[in-house]
């Protein structure tokens, strides 16, 4: 069903015809039109370029493409009759993003967003994204800017295929030790060359592990430049022959892989967090406070796998609480020293399987909550959710995500997570196998 969570800024992007002009009298032969699904993932198809005219007639999908849990199938429609007779959704390119990948010169690639009918899908996470920021906008008079930070692994492709790429090396460097190859090297310059907003890239902690940082930007090209970092850093790692894994924790003993947000408010040409003295704002404490109240719903999008939840132990700078802090990186909300301008909180909690899309509309729901209310931030905060069980449980009592994400979204969500849970809880581990078989 249509919701009404989703505001004007979700509206069908207008076609320029200049702009066009020039794309079309590039050497491209193909373009490809790109969505995000709910988990992050990359979903399009590609198209001859002499039919991008057309395309912004839209594209038609299954909506049961959106509604999907990480094998493939589809919500019930016993559940969701609504999506019964799998009727159609339609992906509207915004031309505005498009760009040339430079490892496929010929290829042009546009981000779309999903609508129904008139009216943004539910299911879509950049509307969902584009419907808070609107929502924040047109009550508050502030404008968000964000910045992810992805941390990832590349496997070798050998093997098991858990044997890291580049064993040796140290955190925070960039050397020929910690990419003997050069292949993370090769990987970053053509992800600068994708125009997204690619700055720094350094060894992570464990062996393998990476981390790329991104500009701060508006909310929606914030979150549109992690999704597409993510998605490049996987093709790129194919032709490396390797593997790149953004799950949250893929080796026992070793660090997980986090996707830190950072963020701020803005009224106009002014940063509401900051203060001319070096603090924080009242504003910027009832955006922590907004968003310490709504932690545990947050979880369900920040950790949103049953092996997100082995990341978050309190080691390796991950939060077991929704704490706060001044330059606490074992926080839940960190604020960087950086002030002026650069004033900014950080929510840490959010692993590297998320979706940058929903991650990001969640922590605006729940700041927008805390300024309207006029919420008050707790330093201690409480435990957060061990499971991502608890995790889907919180958000569906949660009412200012059912109301700003829609009824629709929170169920559908809830039901293909619910699923991996089930799927985990039934499967035998070789970790059991090993340590029960012999013994018992």
């Amino acid at each position: 069903m249509p919701s009404t969570a989703l505001g004007p800024e979700c509206a069908r992007p207008a076609f320029d015809a200049d702009y066009l002009d020039q794309l079309l009298a590039r050497d491209i032969t193909v373009v490809r039109i790109i969505h995000s699904d709910l988990f992050g993932r990359q979903r399009g198809k590609q198209y001859p370029v002499d039919r991008l005219l057309s395309l912004a007639k839209g594209i038609a999908y299954s909506k049961m493409s959106n509604a999907e849990d990480l094998l493939g199938v589809p919500v019930s429609a016993d559940e969701f009759p609504s999506l019964a007779k799998h009727p159609d959704l339609h992906a509207f390119p915004d031309v505005g993003t498009a760009f040339v990948p430079p490892w496929e010169p010929d290829s042009l690639w546009v981000l779309a967003s999903l609508r129904e009918g008139s009216a943004p899908s539910v299911l879509c996470p950049r509307s969902q994204l584009s419907a808070a920021a609107d929502k924040l906008h047109t009550t508050l008079s502030l404008t968000a800017v964000a910045a992810g930070e992805p941390e990832f692994y590349l496997f070798r492709t050998d093997g098991d295929g858990k044997t890291p790429y580049a064993a040796k090396g140290v955190s925070y460097t960039m050397d020929r030790i910690t990419d003997p190859q050069g292949c993370v090297g090769r990987i970053h310059r053509q992800l600068v060359g994708m125009n997204i907003g690619v700055t720094a890239v350094n060894r992570e902690f464990s062996p393998g592990q990476f981390e790329i940082n991104l500009d701060h930007g508006p909310v929606r090209d914030a979150a549109d430049a992690a999704f597409l970092l993510e998605t490049g850093v996987k093709e790129l790692a194919v032709l490396e022959q390797l593997d790149a894994n953004f799950m949250a924790k893929p080796c026992s003993g070793e660090e997980g892989s986090s996707l830190h947000v950072h963020l701020s408010l803005w009224n106009e040409d002014t940063n509401v967090f900051a203060t001319s003295n070096g603090g924080l704002t009242e504003t910027a404490r009832a955006a922590i406070a907004g968003i310490q109240a709504h932690a545990d719903a947050i979880m369900a999008f920040a950790a949103p796998t049953v092996n997100s939840y082995k990341r978050l132990t309190g080691d390796g700078l991950s939060p077991r609480r929704s704490n706060w802090g001044e330059d606490d990186r074992f926080a839940f909300v960190r604020v960087p020293a950086e002030r002026g301008r650069a004033t900014r909180i950080e929510l840490r909690a959010g692993d590297a399987s998320a979706s940058p899309h929903l991650l990001m509309a969640a922590i605006l729901h729940a700041a927008h909550d805390g300024i309207a209310r006029g919420l008050v931030p707790d330093p201690d905060g409480r435990p957060l959710p061990r499971s991502l069980r608890e995790s889907l449980g919180a958000l569906e009592a949660d009412e200012t995500f059912r109301a700003g994400f829609g009824e629709e979204l929170v169920t559908v969500y809830a039901a293909i997570k619910r699923r991996e849970i089930d799927a985990f809880e039934t499967t035998v581990t070789d970790w059991e196998w090993n340590l029960y078989g012999p013994r018992v």
